[in-house]
């Protein structure tokens, strides 16, 4: 869009011509690419339906069109490996699960979701199509802000009502009302990372910008407690970051995983009782049953350890009647230590190349944190929107050779550009410096000479 793009070729406008030969035309567009515009568009169509419906039957369908219709074969890494195998996982449990039916839907929504982040990984290969799927998901998101305000605004609520001071949670009528908080704090993060991509056009980082306030109203109409933690925390990071990032960075990369697993097994009592009455209007002194349901879910993850019990039997087989409300419990349960731990795998693998660089750990972190306390106290382990958001921080630093600088740009290494491009006749590497004799001074000494590719 500006600047180099994430696949390493000059953008249109570094194409020049030589003085004096006219303006070329224009190229005719390939098939190829026409078929992979399509394929993204057909991925944009999914992202923009991801914060919409939780039925992912026709979505793992358009995903697989999708890829079909790309024109090339998935070259799968390593975190695309393991993405198909946690999907393929979630399959084998089906062998061992007490019920098949209940256990086969909730498997399908692992492959639909593992699948999913594949794509993106396949199919994003440019800024553009960055924005293009990254937009379309934050276009729902905006949709979905809008029916929640248009709804409060409705029954008398004015923006200047405080968050305590709620005592009606606003959502969408036929829709998990948690669903659509964490839908909306999804977007909110993906919004935070799309601003750090280099090369925006001002307008549109300021459109960005300008989405956030919104996104954040929506969410404290919800009343979602680990949605409105969740913008804290990110925005929290998100700017603190910038001037200490060498202290936030091994906080989210050491405190992430160690809440996931401290805070089920009640080693946090005493903290999460303090925050659930800050909700004094919603206080229940146990989170809403969450701190009830934990203990079942540990007993019945003991009783398979490494295969788990099925995808989705623990909520219909426990006496309280409601899943595990813990990212590491449900996944547990589910698939057992195998499942989790390639579970964290993938996303470990997705983002370490991000985290090679500084600008890249802010992201990264920004996406371990801002997404701790609904992974902490909610069900988003098969959310698109999480697995949508995973895929696309992760091709920051896609092999195309795009990198992510310190200032959390998006730009390109020279030396992977120069790896990728075909050399001249005489040995000179299209788009890269070259030595030239200093003006006025023939064989003393060498003027350094960049073409511009802006």
């Amino acid at each position: 869009m500006y600047g180099s793009s994430m696949n390493g070729l000059p953008p249109l406008s570094a194409r020049r011509h030589p003085p004096g030969t006219g303006s070329a035309p224009e190229p005719a567009p390939t098939p190829r690419r026409e078929v992979t515009t399509l394929s993204v568009g057909i991925l944009c169509v999914v992202a923009f339906l991801a914060c919409w419906l939780r039925d992912q039957t026709l979505l793992g369908v358009a995903l697989l069109a999708a890829v079909a219709l790309s024109g090339r074969m998935p070259r799968p890494r390593a975190a695309d490996t393991l993405a198909l195998l946690l999907g393929g996982w979630a399959v084998c449990t089906l062998f061992w699960t007490p019920d098949v039916g209940v256990s086969r839907t909730n498997a399908y929504l692992y492959v639909a979701a593992t699948f999913l982040f594949v794509t993106v990984r396949h199919l994003v290969t440019t800024r553009v199509d960055l924005l293009l799927v990254g937009g379309a998901y934050l276009l729902g998101c905006t949709i979905r802000a809008g029916q929640v305000i248009a709804d409060a605004e409705a029954a008398g609520i004015s923006p200047s009502t405080g968050s305590m001071a709620l005592s009606v949670r606003y959502g969408i009528e036929g829709f998990n009302i948690n669903f659509t908080a964490y839908s909306l704090a999804t977007g909110f993060l993906l919004a935070l990372v799309l601003i750090r991509v280099g090369g925006l056009h001002r307008l549109l980082r300021l459109g960005l910008y300008g989405l956030l306030p919104v996104l954040a109203y929506a969410v404290l109409l919800n009343g979602t407690r680990g949605a409105l933690f969740a913008l804290v925390l990110g925005t929290g990071y998100f700017v603190v970051s910038r001037w200490a990032g060498r202290f936030c960075w091994p906080v989210a990369l050491i405190g992430v995983p160690v809440l996931l697993v401290v805070v089920p097994i009640r080693l946090t009592h005493s903290a999460l009782t303090w925050l659930d009455t800050l909700f004094a209007y919603r206080s229940t002194g146990d989170l809403a049953g969450r701190m009830q349901v934990w203990p079942y879910a540990l007993q019945s993850w003991s009783e398979s350890v490494l295969l788990g019990v099925g995808p989705g039997i623990f909520p219909v087989a426990n006496p309280l009647g409601f899943g595990a409300h813990s990212l590491v419990l449900t996944v547990g349960n589910d698939l057992g230590l195998v499942g989790l731990v390639l579970f964290a795998a993938v996303v470990a693998t997705a983002l370490v190349p991000v985290a090679r660089t500084a600008g890249g750990r802010r992201l990264t972190g920004l996406f371990l944190v801002g997404l701790l306390p609904i992974w902490m106290t909610g069900h988003w382990d098969v959310a698109l929107g999480m697995w949508l958001l995973l895929g696309l921080t992760s091709v920051l630093t896609a092999e195309g050779g795009s990198v992510a600088t310190e200032d959390g740009s998006l730009l390109t290494d020279p030396d992977r550009e120069a790896r990728r491009r075909p050399k001249a006749p005489n040995g000179v590497v299209p788009g890269m410096p070259v030595r030239r004799p200093t003006p006025g001074r023939p064989g003393t000494g060498t003027a350094l000479v960049v073409r511009d590719h802006r």
